[in-house]
């Protein structure tokens, strides 16, 4: 809340609202609200020129300190005599509602998508393929540009489906089932698979060399961590095409490196991991974790909003910062509700 004088200078701060706006109640003091928040411009006029007793409301989208809030304001004028004496606003941040308002729509749109859309891609994908067995060594004229039109047809196909998954997986996705898993185990596995897939990029591991176990749902978490390491492979291809749209050889770049790091102590696990690609936007940066906001040009913008449902129902949390020297870091934060070091289970090397 804020009182404000006759002429909408604020006297009378309280320690929300200070926290809100990022600055201490005194600097707060003989302040104009508009010249502080300029976006309240229009409803102050309307205050002015209200029935006393009536409010005026707003909704406004607020940065402050790089972090973006979603405030509702409600601006009530106080007069005396017909005189006015000043104006009370009021300020309450809906952000988690608003966000989840989104995530509810989105949700709708997804399962509307994966069903309307998924039905037709197996049969074109066999027709593709068929096309190419039965064909293949009948076609004389441009046999090459027939075969790439079919695979391209088939890799297209591919990426649809994969989107549909994420469609379908963000519009359903079921309540985690606890059991005590080895996060470290998951990670390797899925680290490992991403360094079959991608032998142009180093993968490091620090970790523990033991097994930490924790109370999870170990299909969704190994999700995460597809999902993340992924992104940041993405992050190192984006770079290097940024580096060509820039008029500068991509192989210049510095070789893509992406580190997972895990770190535990009594009551958490902390999972890191660290790409050196094109980073992440510094703008309205905690809104990539909303449904269809994404800044990649193929992207479903899913990823990271699957990601924080699951570390949402896991007790945990997801951090985007900027990495040390450019690039991205992820960092995901977990309970530990079982904590063990399993020596009746044989040790695990490096996954790969």
């Amino acid at each position: 809340m804020l009182g404000l004088d006759r002429n909408g200078r604020i006297d009378l701060p309280n320690r929300r609202a200070s926290e809100l706006l990022a600055m201490a109640p005194h600097a707060l003091i003989g302040e104009k609200l508009t010249d502080i928040l300029p976006e309240l411009q229009e409803p102050m006029e309307l205050a002015r020129n209200s029935t006393p007793g009536r409010p005026v409301e707003a909704q406004i989208r607020l940065t402050v300190q790089g972090e973006t809030r979603t405030l509702f304001v409600r601006i009530v004028i106080e007069q005396e005599a017909g005189q006015v004496q000043g104006y009370v606003a009021t300020f309450d941040d809906v952000s988690p509602l608003v966000s989840a308002q989104r995530k509810a729509a989105w949700a709708d749109v997804a399962r509307r998508i994966a069903h309307e859309i998924k039905n037709p891609l197996t049969p074109i994908q066999l027709s593709a393929e068929r096309l190419k067995r039965k064909y293949r060594k009948e076609i004389t004229t441009d046999p090459h540009v027939f075969e790439t039109c079919i695979d391209t047809i088939v890799r297209q196909v591919d990426d649809i489906g994969r989107m549909v998954d994420e469609f379908s997986s963000f519009a359903r996705m079921p309540a985690p089932t606890m059991r005590d898993q080895d996060i470290v185990d998951i990670c390797r596995q899925s680290l490992f698979l991403q360094r079959n897939a991608n032998t142009e990029v180093v993968y490091d591991f620090v970790g523990p060399e033991t097994p930490l176990v924790i109370r999870c749902d170990g299909r969704q978490l190994s999700q995460v961590m597809t999902n993340l390491l992924q992104n940041a492979h993405d992050a190192i291809e984006g770079r290097r095409e940024q580096a060509e749209a820039e008029g500068r050889s991509p192989d210049e770049e510095p070789k893509g490196r992406i580190g997972l790091s895990i770190e535990a102590d009594d009551r958490h696990v902390r999972i890191a991991i660290q790409d050196n690609g094109k980073g992440l936007p510094t703008a309205e940066r905690e809104r990539l974790t909303e449904p269809y906001v994404t800044t990649r040009k193929k992207g479903t913008g899913l990823g990271l909003a699957i990601v924080k449902k699951i570390m949402e129902d896991h007790g945990g949390s997801l951090h985007l910062d900027d990495a040390p020297g450019g690039g991205a870091l992820i960092s995901l934060v977990l309970p530990i509700e079982t904590l063990e070091t399993a020596s009746d289970k044989p040790p695990h090397g490096e996954a790969g």
